[in-house]
């Protein structure tokens, strides 16, 4: 019995300092891993920003506490206009205040066809300026994504324009704090989003300063139409426009000939003719350009 004891005793210190040698060469946690935050929606849709906590210097000057993500609520408003419910997505910036001086820049983003006010953040949009916002210092902003529940109407007699300018832009401005200036506003839109974009962005300029054209198809007979608009708008007056298209797209000669348009009247723009197609699948790979787009026009807004 006196040496099997001294042979489980010899066997237990063995165990104990093999442990002890393990634990002592384990490698350290990484400490800067990149961590999800998921971001909780009114619905209870759950984005996962990919974000990463390996903020750049400027960012963590100015605001070493903001290392959050943004999310996405859903409203509804009752509409005179559309004699119903009108709903809308809105997107808030990490560490959205209140309180915030002077207020936020709002892109209005606008869905295409078949799709809703979802669209926009299921392409990548929340991830993607959290991660510009968090990552970059750009000027935080929110992103406001009204639905247009009958989208297959024509557009001529369409309230719809009218109940964004009148009732979406209204609430959010009394509502939210945003910069309630011209300046401090953006349109844009993907497909029919984008021929929306055009009329009241382009035809209707009181309170845009840049609109956003993604693969445009335009309305039925809405291209013979825009010379007039075009001409009506003051020399020096010009909001920004940025105009692209997939050299794939079924509309891409539609979108040639509204370049062509801009260039004959003389109208400033940027034209990006990219590889890809009419789908969700190009506007995803284009969302990162379009936002820091966006935000370039709000570098010095506040």
């Amino acid at each position: 019995m006196c040496g099997i004891s001294k042979v489980f005793i010899q066997i237990a210190v063995i165990v104990f300092f093999s442990v002890f040698l393990a634990s002592c060469i384990l490698p350290a946690a990484e400490p800067n891993a990149t961590v999800f935050t998921p971001a909780i929606t009114s619905e209870g849709i759950q984005l996962t920003p990919s974000i990463s906590t390996q903020a750049s210097p400027h960012v963590q000057q100015k605001d070493a506490q903001c290392m959050g993500s943004g999310w996405v609520e859903r409203y509804q408003i009752d509409s005179v206009l559309m004699n119903g419910e009108l709903y809308f997505s809105v997107y808030f910036p990490p560490c959205y205040s209140e309180n915030k001086s002077g207020g936020y820049p709002v892109l209005y983003a606008l869905h295409g066809q078949n799709f809703n006010d979802g669209m926009w953040a299921d392409l990548g949009a929340a991830e993607t300026a959290d991660a510009l916002i968090l990552n970059e210092g750009t000027e935080p902003f929110l992103i406001v994504m009204p639905y247009e529940e009958f989208f297959y109407r024509k557009a001529e007699g369409n309230a719809f324009p009218q109940a964004i300018k009148e009732e979406i832009i209204p609430w959010v401005e009394g509502s939210l704090n945003v910069c309630a200036e011209k300046v401090c506003r953006a349109i844009g839109g993907i497909s029919r989003g984008a021929s929306w974009a055009i009329r009241i962005g382009l035809m209707d300029r009181e309170l845009f300063s840049a609109v956003g054209i993604h693969s445009l198809p335009t309305f039925y007979k809405d291209i013979n139409g825009l010379t007039e608009g075009l001409d009506d708008i003051p020399y020096g007056e010009e909001p920004r426009i940025y105009l692209d298209t997939g050299r794939f797209d079924a509309k891409v000669k539609i979108a040639y000939r509204f370049e062509n348009m801009l260039n004959e009247k003389g109208i400033p723009h940027e034209w990006h003719l990219n590889e890809g197609r009419h789908n969700e699948v190009y506007w995803k790979e284009q969302m990162n350009d379009y936002l820091r787009w966006y935000a370039a026009g709000w570098e010095h807004v506040n």
